[in-house]
């Protein structure tokens, strides 16, 4: 059955969180002594994103909602995959989403700190790491934020969770 949300596209298309859907931004160029226009790095100019479907999940259908019966035996749950050796050096400072994040290598993965661009400590957390992918969840004051990144060309890539339970792309490199 054809998922209802996306209309069997797969993603569903939100206003770039990044710069509000503007598209571009002001930035100074102090050794001409003006502001210029940049495009935005998280949409490129488009003004908007694409998501993976949040009901479908990219899959374009709803799951049979039928239970179908399994010759198979039940698989005792998976063990988690081995960290990738990348993960286990990402230990500084990271920007982006809005802020900066402070990660610390602990026993199987990092501490988390999360601070405003003003440089106020707004959360803290963790973040476990499963194969490729580095989980992060942080509580703020708000609630609880959590984040599926993967490390793309020294920079850490994926979709977040907020609250709503909305997911916003979230990129951050090396601050």
């Amino acid at each position: 059955m054809q998922c209802y949300t996306c209309f069997g596209k797969g993603h569903t298309t939100v206003t770039c969180p990044t710069c509000h859907g503007k598209g571009s931004y002001w930035k100074a160029n102090l050794s001409l002594k003006r502001n210029d226009w940049h495009p935005c790095s998280q949409c490129g100019g488009r003004r908007t994103v694409q998501l993976p479907c949040p009901t479908c999940g990219g899959r374009r259908v709803l799951p049979d909602p039928t239970p179908q019966p399994s010759s198979r035996p039940v698989n005792p749950p998976s063990q988690p995959l081995p960290p990738d050796p990348e993960l286990l050096k990402l230990k500084g400072r990271w920007k982006g989403g809005g802020g900066r994040y402070e990660l610390e290598r602990d026993h199987g993965g990092y501490s988390v700190t999360f601070f405003n661009l003003f440089g106020w400590k707004l959360g803290t957390g963790q973040a476990t790491i499963s194969g490729r992918t580095l989980t992060l969840t942080v509580k703020t004051f708000m609630g609880t934020n959590t984040a599926d990144l993967q490390l793309k060309g020294g920079r850490l890539q994926g979709v977040m969770r907020t609250l709503g339970g909305l997911p916003w792309p979230l990129a951050l490199r090396r601050a």
